[in-house]
Order: structure tokens, then C-alpha cells, then sequence
């Protein structure tokens, strides 16, 4: 040992660093160094605390994620109440609240403001004694909260030790814990892939992840803090409400960029107006703002009601919702003929949209709203984008909308299976679902006809020139030249690419052929395990259950498929036009990874899914969407689902992303 250079020293050293490019990352959105060498600097302080740890302290930046559940929470009690805000929805109210305080100021003089967006999260209070991280809590009811400091250490935006030299005693931070609305849309899509109930929105989101009984789930959850208050800082002198927010960007906490000091309420008003305009432009959601009196002296002297300090307001903007009326439930039919409900309604302005059409999900749904044409509806914009019906404003008919006894199509009978919401058309040559198919026969990811979009598809069907996929290879250039917009170097362009199309493999085949259930993942498998058309036409259902990933709902599907004659005869159709139905099989056996199965979980920074995927493929591996003893790694992006948790359990290898290039590259 180094005694010039002891070991409590070289622990308290990296912290300091590691400190320091979080506040630089976190806060500033700075980074000084790569992640990888982020990386080191955290690895080699885990293994000297690992090896002293006696040396290990509560506001270590290896401390964050604790090793166990809780039961409960523990309620503890505010140092000092954190009150809610009186609201207000017009402008008027505002201006109204600037009346009454200048009268209790005696005043007329304008008065200087701050205004903060508001964050739609959840409120949390972060105790610090001595510089330390020591306890947090939610706002409960304002007197008191739950103990929640295990799942906030998990938020990398707040500092476990401030950045002061000085120490402060006692410094108790107020601030509104949130998730981006781009790790909203990955953790409702992580939660999706594990089969588990979406979030409803990004507060709930929060708050929920907030209130996880084990933080190691609220760990990867990705939720950000932003500063709003406090509650108490011993031996601290501030002026006003600007210099509070200039000390928190000092000693380490994220602070919001559009914060803004109003010489007076006319400035607050336009920047009000400012905010509610762009309000889609924030990474996070804000439902209005928050407008303060600036001076800490006149807030001491305009003072607080019972609940509310009146000294601030909070302007909500306008809710995200509007009336109209249910013109109509148009039905349409998907490519695997499943009916949809969509409502057409009389045009509305909604979140500075026109909205007339919202969707409907399902059958059920319309039976939850009781609602039917006629009536008026209150509608919302979901995730600021899809419109949806949320309720029925006022019954203006009888009973809700019934599903169809037969196909709006085709006028096929449809059915609807037991544990299913869905109603289904199961005619194979309904047109709708034919249209829809050739969509997604010709599509990127399938036979990938580039230029044969819907308008041709569209065009095509009109002048009766597709009947089945195999008319698409039988096409030619006067067929084409009929097109709208076509000229002979178009329609040229168009049948080549339709040759092309011809050698695509297996895989792309079959996840062209809209089998239901079957994706390009399950696609490739199949490909990989029956090497051509036939043997995969031919495999019974003892066959099919044998492949691991391969479900029993999948392969009730594919057996049905393949019961229909015309099926069978379009496919030998395409074999005979020369359509490629084989699988190229690769020697893997010399390849680094071969015989080995990964399984992803998260989201990884500089590889998309598929890309990793396809590396995994190309390097003699395979994955699986599950984790079992037969799996080999696991390799673990940010957000990681139950997989992870179950990979630990099993003892299986954990791979970073730059773990698994290093592994290909060896």
C-alpha cells in the first residue's frame, strides 16, 4: 500500500470526481469524459470499497441502489408544512392576485416576479445534514409524507453529497420528481413487451416509480428532479427566490432552463401566454406555471392563508380535452381481420389540432363508455397525439353501439374467441384484409418492394390486377404505365424491384405471408429450423412446440394457416414465378459466439434492438425473447425489465452493451 497515497483518501478522491461528472452530466448536460471512462473511474471505487469497507459511506455514488425491498413506508413528518398552491385558469385570475397583493403590501409599484413551469410529477422534499443525502420524502398530505430516501438515491440527477466546501448543518430541498416523456414512451413499451398494465400518463408513471416497494425497480425507471423550493437551510442568508435557484445550481442540484424574472405582471403574463404555447416542446410535461413574488422580504410580509402561501399561484392551462359529437363508428379491418371501431365526430379544436376522427380501441370499451352515434363525447389527446374518447358528456341515444354480426368488408360471419376482445374476420379473401396484406407483403421489412406503396396498391386493386400475392410478380410494364404519375423509367424502377424481391430469404418470406402471431423474429426462427417452404408447410404441431420460442396460441395459428387450399396453391404459385424459399444455411460453427443464446433487456445507447440482434445472427448466436438455465448471456441496456431480475437469480452472465462489443470484437 502506497502510504503516501492511503486507501480512504484514493476512495474519497474518486468520489469526488464521480460527483463532479454527474453534476456535469446530470445538470448541466456537460459530459467532460465518455462513458466508458465514467465507467472506470465508478468500477475501480466498487472494488477498493469492496475491498475497505470500512471505508463505505451513505452518500458514496455506489450507494444509490439499495440491496432490499421494503414491506412499507415509514411516515414521517415535514420540518416545515410543504403547502399547496391556490390555482388559477385565466388570466384575469392572475392579474386579480396581483391586485390583492399589492393592497397588503401597500404598494403601487410593480412588483418583481419569478415563474417556474410546473412539472406534472410528484413533489419530494430531500433532507441534508452536513453536505449528506440522509432522508426524503413525498408531500403526503403536506404535514406528512413516506419515507421514500431508498428509491430517491436511485435518481442520478441528486447529489448524494452537495458541492459546498462549507458545510451546511441542516438543508432540506424541495423539488418535483418526473420522467422525460421519451422514457414514458420506453418504459410503457418495456412493460408491454413483459405483458404487464401500461401507465396512463407520465405523473403516474412517476409516482408510481416513486413509490416502488424495491428500488432496484425504481432504479430503472429513469426519473429526473428539478429544484423548486425549500424548506429550511441553517446559516444560509438569501434575498430572493432567483438567488435560491443560483445556490442549488452551485452545490449541485438540476435546475429548470425556463425560469424567468418578470419586472412586472405584464412580463409574467407574456410569459405565461410563452409557455402555454410551447408547452409541447418541453422534454417533460408541464400542465401550467408557477408565479412567485421574487423577494423573500415581501413574501415574509404578504404572508399565507391556512393552506396556501399568497405570495405564489399556479396558472393551469387549459385542459388537453374537448366536446363534440359522435357523428358515426366506421369499422375497419385489419390485415389479420380483426374489426376496429374508429369515430368520426364533428370537427373540434383540441391542443391547437382539428380533430374529427379518435379511436374506439374495442368493443368492449365502447360497452365501458356506453356510448353510441349521437352522442356528445368529451375527447382527449393520448400521449399528446392519438385523440380518444374518455366519456360521454351527455347520452343523447340508447344503450352503445353493438358489434357487427358480419364483416363490413366482406359480409363473412365474424367471431369473437372467449379471452379475446377482438372480433375477426376469418374470410381469407375479404378484400380489406387483402388490401392490408399486400401492404404488408410489399413492405420494408417483408418482401421489400421498394415504390410499391399504398397508392399503387390501391390503384392496382381498383383496376382488378391483384388477386393474390402471386400476382404481383405477374405484373408488367403496361400494367404499370395505367398507374397515375407513372412514366416509363417509374414503372421500370418498380419491376425491378419487384425481381429483386425474388431473392429474399426464407425468413422475409414467411413474415410476409401475414401468418397471425408471427413477427420477423419468430420468422427467423422458423426459417433457421425448417431450411425451406415445404418442411416448415409440412411441420405438425409436435414439430412446432419442440422450438423453444414457439408458443402454443403460434402455432395453433400457423397449423390453421396452412389448412387453406388457396394458401397452398398461392405459395406454389410463387415458387413456380421463381420466388426464392429457402433458408441460406451458414457454418456457424467456428463463429465466436455460436451455439450461444442471448436475451435483451433495455435500451441500449448506440445499437437498436434489431441491430444487436443481427449481430448476435452473424456471429453464430441466437436470442430468445426469455430467460431460462439454457441461456448463456443477458445483455442488460438502461430500463431493464424482470428478465434482468431473473438472470441474477439464475446466475447467468450479465453483459453491458460495451461488454457484448468487446466480447464480439474478441
Amino acid at each position: 500500500m502506497n502510504k503516501e497515497y492511503p486507501i480512504e483518501k484514493q476512495i474519497e478522491d474518486l468520489k469526488q470526481q464521480i460527483r463532479h461528472h454527474d453534476y456535469q452530466y446530470y445538470c448541466l448536460d456537460n459530459p467532460e469524459i465518455s462513458d466508458f471512462e465514467y465507467d472506470k473511474l465508478f468500477k475501480q471505487l466498487q472494488k477498493l470499497e469492496e475491498e475497505n469497507p470500512m471505508f463505505i459511506t451513505a452518500d458514496s455514488p455506489t450507494q444509490r441502489v439499495s440491496g432490499s425491498a421494503l414491506s412499507t413506508f415509514k411516515q414521517v413528518k415535514h420540518t416545515t408544512p410543504m403547502l399547496s398552491l391556490d390555482n388559477s385558469y385565466s388570466m384575469e385570475d392572475v392579474l386579480a392576485w396581483n391586485e390583492r397583493i399589492k393592497k397588503i403590501v401597500d404598494n403601487n409599484e410593480d412588483i418583481e416576479f419569478i415563474v417556474e413551469p410546473k412539472i406534472d410529477g410528484l413533489s419530494a422534499s430531500l433532507t441534508y445534514i452536513n453536505n449528506s443525502f440522509v432522508s426524503g420524502a413525498t408531500r403526503g398530505n403536506g404535514k406528512y409524507g413516506e419515507d421514500v430516501t431508498e428509491n430517491l438515491k436511485t435518481i442520478k440527477n441528486i447529489p448524494l453529497k452537495l458541492l459546498l466546501n462549507n458545510k451546511l448543518v441542516l438543508c432540506e430541498i424541495r423539488g418535483e420528481v418526473y420522467i422525460n416523456k421519451k422514457d414514458f414512451q420506453q418504459l410503457n413499451e418495456n412493460l408491454v413487451d413483459l405483458e404487464q398494465p401500461k401507465f396512463a400518463n407520465p405523473r403516474n408513471a412517476a409516482a408510481g416509480s416513486l413509490r416502488q416497494k424495491n428500488p432496484q425497480i425504481t432504479a430503472q425507471r429513469k426519473l429526473s428532479f428539478l429544484v423548486h423550493s425549500f424548506g429550511q437551510i441553517s446559516g444560509l442568508e438569501l434575498n430572493n427566490h432567483s438567488d435560491f435557484f443560483k445556490f442549488c445550481s452551485q452545490i449541485g442540484f438540476p435546475i429548470q432552463k425556463d425560469i424567468k424574472v418578470c419586472k412586472n405582471i405584464k412580463e409574467v403574463t407574456n410569459f405565461l401566454m410563452y409557455l402555454q404555447e410551447n408547452r409541447d416542446n418541453f422534454p417533460y410535461e408541464i400542465d401550467g406555471a408557477v408565479v412567485k413574488v421574487n423577494s423573500y422580504k415581501l413574501q415574509k410580509i404578504i404572508g399565507y392563508t391556512n393552506k396556501s402561501p399568497k405570495w405564489a399561484i399556479a396558472y393551469k392551462f387549459p385542459a388537453r380535452q374537448a366536446t363534440t359529437k359522435l357523428l358515426s363508428i366506421e369499422l375497419q379491418v385489419g390485415r389479420t381481420g380483426v374489426i376496429t371501431p374508429k369515430a368520426t365526430l364533428t370537427p373540434v379544436a383540441l391542443s391547437g389540432v382539428i380533430i374529427s376522427n379518435a379511436t374506439l380501441h374495442n368493443f368492449d370499451e365502447i360497452e365501458r363508455l356506453n356510448v353510441n352515434v349521437g352522442d356528445d363525447v368529451i375527447i382527449e389527446r393520448a400521449g399528446e397525439v392519438i385523440p380518444k374518447i374518455i366519456k360521454v358528456a351527455k347520452k343523447n341515444s340508447k344503450g352503445f353501439f353493438l358489434p357487427p354480426l358480419n364483416c363490413p368488408s366482406c359480409n363473412s360471419k365474424i367471431f369473437k374467441e372467449d379471452d379475446d376482445v377482438y372480433y375477426n374476420c376469418i374470410n381469407p379473401s375479404c378484400p380489406a384484409q387483402f388490401r392490408r396484406k399486400l401492404i404488408h407483403f410489399v413492405s420494408r421489412d417483408a418482401m421489400n418492394i421498394d415504390g410499391f406503396g399504398e397508392v399503387v396498391v390501391d390503384q392496382l386493386l381498383k383496376l382488378n390486377k391483384l388477386h393474390t400475392f402471386a400476382d404481383i410478380y405477374k405484373l408488367t410494364f403496361d400494367d404499370l404505365m395505367l398507374l397515375d404519375l407513372f412514366k416509363e423509367k417509374k414503372a421500370n424502377n418498380l419491376l425491378q424491384a419487384i425481381f429483386d424481391s425474388k431473392k429474399q430469404p426464407l425468413n422475409k418470406l414467411i413474415f410476409a405471408l401475414g401468418i397471425r402471431h408471427i413477427g420477423e423474429k419468430s420468422a427467423q426462427i422458423l426459417a433457421d429450423k425448417f431450411s425451406n417452404i415445404d418442411n416448415f408447410i409440412l411441420a405438425t404441431k409436435d414439430d412446432l412446440l419442440s422450438i423453444n420460442e414457439i408458443g402454443p396460441i403460434l402455432v395453433q395459428s400457423i397449423l390453421d394457416f396452412f389448412k387453406n387450399k388457396e394458401t397452398l396453391n398461392m405459395i406454389e404459385e410463387l415458387k413456380i414465378l421463381g420466388i426464392n424459399t429457402i433458408e441460406p444455411q451458414k457454418d456457424t460453427s467456428f463463429l465466436p459466439l455460436a451455439n450461444k443464446t442471448f436475451v435483451l433487456t433495455g435500451e441500449l445507447s448506440t445499437l437498436t434492438r434489431q441491430d444487436a440482434q443481427n449481430l448476435i445472427l452473424s456471429f453464430g448466436g441466437k436470442t430468445t425473447s426469455s430467460v431460462s438455465k439454457k441461456t448463456d448471456y443477458i445483455i442488460v441496456g438502461e430500463n431493464p425489465g424482470s428478465k434482468y431480475q431473473k438472470a441474477i437469480s439464475l446466475g447467468i452472465k450479465i453483459l453491458t452493451e460495451e461488454e457484448f462489443k468487446k466480447l464480439i470484437n474478441r
